[in-house]
């Protein structure tokens, strides 16, 4: 997909997306000139019948010559519109138009929502809008057709409409397209089946990734892992056929780095949930165990392809949490990275063993931030549902700044806490700690687990469990991988 950046007259799509303001009908010079092109049909048809006056989420199609046909998306009043129910407009209006166009390319108007209001969720420039418009846009076109006999055309060009480029438009622009690449990235890689998305796979795309980038690869294989005394994560692979491999990329700018960041994604690419096994219906979307894998490779991506000014560590540890002769058990004491000993009182919670050595890792790597993103405990899901990331971790500025920006981005986060009482839930008679410490405030107690295995002053986790699949399709994103929080990332990276 291509993403082109055009004055509002000059689009070659046969499909336009126009925006339109609830009681503000002819405030943008798309309409106007669309209205022109129509000889003015456009306006007698929605003033004649009355079927559109701009509410929230309706559209109107309508083709005004042989060779242009418009989708009419309302937004509602101005005070009302947010950053988020802007991107749910723009996916949905994508959507639509996507069943219209017959050249395979679609225009959009870039708008704004500047006014008075305080709460930046209600207020964003153009340079926001092109980065909401161009991830909502992939988000609404977005289809995973691999394994379909018979595959529908796809779009292939987005014109994004505006009369005057300024170089942080531009910017803006190139950020929301690359941001739009990572999360498609993402979402096709959690959407292979797990029997191609092996370790071994998701290690050679990682290598695949860091040819074409040229960024430093370092992938270790079994006999590597066991050398650098990663014998938690280790564990956890071992009832798989399948061997473990452990990822680090580094992407590094050509000036010298304004700060250095890892981000460590976890890596099951399927969970059975060892001897611990998972009832049938669990275990039906387990290959999206590795999403907070599938993202970091996304966006080390857009961050070379960006020329960001900052040193970016991507962390993968990849395997499979079988059941067989050969996988760790209940009772089993693991010893991490760090010395650190663990108690497995349940299998099934491996997710945050494997993060302990990787974070572990990063200690080695002398950054100024460590941010892991994690599909890892079902609590999440119970305290904040399918549409809040649940965020934690042990600097309140870098907490309070990331949060911020998932407002600015379009994405629900919240803070969940971490106290020392916590330690009480993992309580073990034979070991450092227990990996499980009960139902009751699961999300923090797994937080306060991995805080044990790091050093790092800025230390951040994100719990994606809820989020980073939809068992059925919200206003925003069908059912399937979301790309949660790679915007935010992103945004919260260049920032």
């Amino acid at each position: 997909m291509r993403f082109l950046t055009k004055k509002t007259k000059e689009f070659t799509a046969d499909t336009v997306i126009c925006f339109v303001w609830e009681d503000y009908k002819t405030d943008t010079e798309l309409l106007k000139y669309l209205n022109s092109l129509s000889n003015g049909e456009l306006m007698n048809q929605i003033e004649t019948y009355k079927i559109f006056n701009g509410e929230f989420m309706q559209t109107f199609k309508l083709a005004i010559n042989e060779d242009t046909k418009v989708l009419l998306a309302g937004l509602g009043k101005k005070d009302k519109l947010t950053r988020q129910k802007f991107s749910q407009i723009v996916a949905n209006a994508a959507r639509t138009a996507k069943t219209m166009t017959k050249n395979n390319s679609i225009a959009v108007e870039l708008i704004e929502n500047t006014n008075e209001c305080s709460n930046i969720t209600n207020n964003f420039n153009k340079e926001d809008s092109a980065k909401i418009t161009l991830c909502s846009l992939r988000i609404g076109l977005y289809e995973f057709d691999k394994y379909v006999s018979e595959k529908k055309p796809k779009i292939e060009t987005i014109e994004l409409l505006n009369d005057d480029y300024t170089k942080e438009l531009e910017r803006a622009a190139e950020i929301g397209a690359y941001t739009s690449f990572a999360m498609k990235f993402t979402k096709d890689l959690v959407n292979e089946q797990a029997q191609i998305a092996t370790p071994q796979y998701i290690a050679n795309i990682a290598a695949q990734i860091a040819k074409e980038h040229k960024i430093e690869a370092k992938i270790y294989d079994k006999n590597q892992i066991k050398e650098l005394n990663m014998n938690a994560f280790l564990a956890v692979g071992q009832g798989s056929v399948h061997e473990p491999k452990f990822v680090h990329l580094t992407y590094k700018p050509k000036c010298t780095p304004r700060k250095k960041v890892a981000l460590v994604g976890k890596g099951i690419t399927f969970d059975a949930g060892g001897m611990n096994i998972k009832p049938a219906t669990s275990m039906l979307t387990m290959k999206d165990d590795m999403t907070g894998a599938a993202s970091v490779l996304g966006i080390i991506q857009a961050m070379a392809k960006l020329e960001s000014d900052i040193e970016l560590h991507a962390i993968c540890a990849l395997c499979e949490n079988m059941t067989s002769g050969s996988a760790y058990k209940q009772g089993d004491i693991l010893t991490a990275m760090n010395g650190k000993t663990i108690e497995v009182d349940n299998t099934d919670a491996e997710g945050r063993i494997t993060l302990a050595d990787a974070l572990c890792y990063c200690d080695k790597l002398n950054v100024d931030e460590v941010i892991d993103i994690a599909t890892l405990t079902g609590a999440v899901i119970v305290s904040l549902g399918n549409n809040i990331t649940g965020v934690m971790g042990n600097n309140q500025k870098q907490i309070d700044k990331f949060i911020e920006t998932s407002k600015k981005s379009a994405e629900n986060t919240w803070q969940m806490p971490i106290l020392d009482e916590l330690k009480d839930n993992l309580k073990s008679n034979i070991a450092d700690m227990k990996n499980t410490g009960g139902r009751q405030a699961g999300t923090s107690t797994a937080a306060w687990f991995l805080s044990n295995f790091t050093k790092s002053k800025a230390w951040m986790h994100l719990d994606i469990a809820g989020t980073a699949y939809l068992d059925k399709s919200n206003k925003e994103t069908l059912q399937g991988p979301t790309g949660v929080m790679i915007r935010t990332l992103i945004n919260y990276l260049l920032s």
